[in-house]
């Protein structure tokens, strides 16, 4: 569903982390703020490669 996403373009990664994030969902009554708190939260833990490597 295309209606429903998030989109993290390349050069996100490419810019080492920098860049925007575009926020494809329906509209709706949700704090935008809260939203791309959730979000960043979120991206925040993943782990990078760097990460995965220093804990093997």
């Amino acid at each position: 569903d295309r209606g429903a996403s998030i989109r993290v373009p390349h050069s996100f990664i490419n810019n080492g982390y920098k860049g925007y994030l575009e926020d494809r969902r329906p509209n709706s009554q949700g704090d935008p703020y809260q939203i791309a708190s959730q979000i960043l939260k979120t991206i925040a833990s993943v782990p990078t490669s760097a990460e995965v490597s220093a804990a093997a």
